[in-house]
């Protein structure tokens, strides 16, 4: 009589009709832990708006150092010290011999103190030939990957510079931070 009571809840008792799952209940309501954003049309004609992408577009730009939009630019950079900025580091990134690359580095740092966040620029900054700049470069990269911004964005070089920072460097405490930076990083 067992096997008749298992039959029957299977196959829906005397209507005929078959018992959904719970998981089947919970997807078709929407709150499945299997059902995500992307499965739902709302949210896909919501995300290929123009107002969407134009929204999303600003943020990125807001966050990584990119154009900003008109709006925010006047709001978050009224004198266009950030656009002044970025500017230059373009503009170094194109210094065609080291000789100027290593002399524009240090004038962008007599004007720019602070050294921004992005990690390919002070990536490069730990190829210069004074050790000063090259602990100002590996601080910020240390500061940044303890705020988490350094994950998902290290260049491919970083391991190497930071292992011949090791290897080469005078200093014994900056071959040290070097070494457990680089430990980081590789995980």
């Amino acid at each position: 009589m067992g096997g008749r009571d298992k039959d029957e809840r299977e196959s829906g008792g005397f209507t005929g009709k078959r018992t959904k799952s719970y998981r089947e209940l919970d997807a078709q309501r929407g709150k499945s832990k299997y059902h995500s954003r992307q499965d739902d049309p709302q949210q896909q004609r919501i995300e290929r708006s123009a107002s969407y992408t134009k929204y999303k577009e600003a943020a990125d730009a807001l966050f990584s150092g990119g154009v900003l939009p008109q709006g925010l630019e006047q709001q978050f950079d009224p004198d266009g010290k950030r656009k002044a900025q970025k500017e230059a580091m373009m503009k170094l990134r194109e210094v065609p011999d080291r000789k100027a690359w290593v002399q524009g580095v240090v004038d962008y740092l007599q004007q720019y103190p602070e050294l921004p966040e992005d990690a390919y620029f002070l990536d490069s900054l730990l190829d210069h030939p004074k050790e000063r700049i090259v602990d100002k470069s590996l601080a910020r990269l240390e500061q940044l990957h303890e705020e988490g911004k350094l994950a998902g964005k290290t260049p491919k070089s970083l391991e190497q510079r930071l292992k011949s920072i090791e290897l080469t460097c005078l200093d014994p405490d900056m071959q040290a931070r070097a070494k457990v930076l680089r430990a980081k990083v590789r995980t």
